[in-house]
């Protein structure tokens, strides 16, 4: 159904007691409850108003990434809109936010701008154009990632990124990427980033092959008492944080996804005890409404990750934060996971002393520091 200008100025003069401008002048209030209205009627033609249309093209402007920001490119097809899209993507590479542009600019038919992105010299952008082309799942972007992997003369953080997009979610591709490791088919200094990648993997008999593999630890690992007695450096546990997994999926003092529990006053909330508890043994206590499930489609895919749902959808958070809305039509079951979605062995990508600079760290995050 077609609504006319006039009956959305009615609309708005009715809730707030004032008009649209007519004098040129600009109110981002009017604009935001513009953008409101219009979303929630029905079939609503944006190329109808001019009036609307600038009240839009304002607010986008004013709002990048805001709330709305992605709703309303969505819901009006706004193909004009792809460049802020695209610096989202790239921008917010690690956060839902990034993702869920990622995955808009795809459907629009924008995504050759990601691969344009990915050619760059620009080592920083180029990383994140990988990240955000394994958010779109765009088949056509995802093909050229292998030739990425394959040019030594790629910078290594590139190069690092593009092997996640290809082997960060799939068991099945991980099981490829073992067998790469295991055959030195894989270029040395991609090690690490594959040791992250197999370590994170949601099949068990990957996980620990990899454990084998990886493992710095040099041996059976001390226990927590034993880790008690050592003295950690918080700044070298903060590195360690940034580098060793960690904030995948937590965030801490403004670093990170938040995707996990929140780690920011973390100190306050558990003693040294405790944390190094939840990092050896993570599954033991896992924090209420961070469970995971495990969700299998109509396709046969399995999606692993934190659930929220509606009466229609289910919107399911993956680690590393993306999110992938379902219809509950497609989905033939779901089951809750008896671990947590933090896999036990993650310590073992650390030294015994490089856990107690973690641990020493996460101990220092406190309410005011």
């Amino acid at each position: 159904m077609r609504i006319s200008h006039h009956y959305l100025a009615a609309l708005v003069m009715g809730a707030t007691g004032f008009a649209l401008p007519t004098n040129g002048q600009e109110d981002p209030s009017r604009d935001a409850l513009i953008v409101e209205t219009i979303l929630r009627i029905e079939g609503f033609d944006l190329s109808g108003s001019t009036k609307v249309q600038g009240a839009v093209k304002r607010y986008l402007k004013d709002n990048w990434g805001g709330e709305r920001y992605l709703d309303l490119i969505e819901r009006f097809d706004l193909k004009e809109e792809a460049p802020g899209l695209l610096r989202l993507a790239l921008k917010k590479s690690e956060s839902p936010a990034g993702a869920e542009a990622a995955t808009l600019l795809a459907s629009l038919g924008k995504g050759a701008l990601l691969a344009e992105t990915l050619e760059k010299e620009d080592e920083v952008a180029a990383g994140q154009a990988a990240k955000a082309i394994a958010h779109s799942g765009d088949t056509t972007l995802m093909a050229a990632l292998p030739k990425v992997l394959a040019n030594p003369d790629r910078p290594l953080n590139v190069r690092s990124s593009a092997l996640a997009a290809l082997y960060g979610k799939d068991p099945g591709s991980q099981s490829k990427l073992l067998a790469m490791v295991k055959s030195n088919e894989l270029a040395e200094d991609l090690r690490q980033a594959a040791s992250e990648i197999l370590m994170l993997s949601r099949n068990p008999e990957i996980r620990e092959e990899a454990k084998t593999i990886f493992s710095v630890a040099g041996g059976d690992y001390p226990s927590i008492a034993e880790l008690l007695n050592r003295k950690g450096d918080p700044s070298k546990g903060k590195e360690l944080f940034i580098t060793k997994t960690c904030m995948i999926c937590h965030e801490a003092g403004g670093t990170g996804i938040n995707f996990g529990p929140g780690l920011s006053q973390i100190g306050d909330k558990l003693d040294a005890k405790a944390l190094y508890q939840a990092i050896l043994q993570p599954s033991e206590k896992i924090s209420m409404g961070f469970e995971g499930w495990e969700v299998t489609l109509k396709n046969k895919i399995k999606l692993v990750g934190i659930i929220e749902e509606t009466e229609e959808n289910l919107t399911l958070t993956m680690i590393g934060g993306a999110k992938q809305t379902i219809e509950k039509r497609e989905i033939t079951s779901r089951s809750k996971m008896k671990q947590s979605l933090m896999y036990p062995g993650l310590h073992q990508l650390m030294t015994p002393e490089e856990l107690a600079d973690l641990v020493s760290y996460l101990s220092s995050l406190r309410k005011g520091d």
